[in-house]
C-alpha cells in the first residue's frame, strides 16, 4: 500500500492511498481531504508524464507521485509525504485488520501455493524501486508471478476491509 500524505499552505491536509504491490502497477485508491479547495486542487487536471489520468478511478502509485511532486514544485502545496506498507512491516496485520496470527498463516499459505519463501519475497520488496535492478534480476515470467502474488494480498485485503466496514 502506498500512502500519500500532503498538506497546503493554509493547512489543509488529504490522503491518498493506492493498494498496489509496485510504483508501476494501477491499484485501487482510497481518497480523504479536510477541505474542498484542496480536494478540488489534487483531483482536477491530475497529470503525469505518461498523459492525464483519472486519480479516483484506480491509478499507478508513480502517477500520483509526479502528480504531487508537480503540485508541491509549482507552490501548490507546502508538504508531500509517501509511506509505503508491506506485509513485511510488523505493523502490517493491524493496519489491515489482520490479527498477526491471522497474517502469518495467511502469508505462509500464500507462498506454499506460489512457490514463495520470505527470503525472495523480502527481495523482491527491496528491489521493487529500482527498476533497472528489476530488469536484470527478474525475468518477465518471474515479476508476473511476484505481481500476480500482490494482486492475491491485495484482494484479500481488501476483502477483509470491506468486510470490517
Amino acid at each position: 500500500m502506498f500512502i500519500f500524505k500532503v498538506k497546503d499552505h493554509d493547512g489543509a491536509h488529504a490522503e491518498i492511498r493506492i493498494q498496489a504491490l509496485d510504483w508501476s502497477l494501477r491499484g485501487d485508491v482510497e481518497f480523504s481531504c479536510s477541505r474542498d479547495h484542496l480536494a478540488v486542487l489534487l483531483l482536477s487536471g491530475c497529470r503525469s508524464g505518461a498523459g492525464f489520468f483519472e486519480l479516483l478511478a484506480g491509478t499507478k502509485p508513480m502517477y500520483v507521485e509526479q502528480w504531487l511532486e508537480y503540485l508541491h514544485e509549482a507552490g501548490s502545496l507546502a508538504e508531500v509525504d509517501v509511506e509505503i506498507k508491506t506485509p513485511m512491516d510488523a505493523d502490517y496485520a493491524e493496519f489491515c485488520g489482520f490479527s498477526d496470527e491471522q497474517l502469518k498463516k495467511l502469508l505462509d499459505l500464500i507462498y506454499q501455493v506460489g512457490g514463495f519463501n520470505r527470503l525472495q519475497i523480502m527481495r523482491y520488496l527491496k528491489h521493487r524501486n529500482n527498476p533497472s535492478t528489476m530488469s536484470t534480476r527478474y525475468n518477465a515470467e518471474e515479476l508476473l508471478r511476484y505481481r500476480q502474488l500482490g494482486e492475491l494480498i491485495n484482494y484479500l485485503v481488501k476483502l477483509k476491509t470491506q468486510s470490517a466496514g
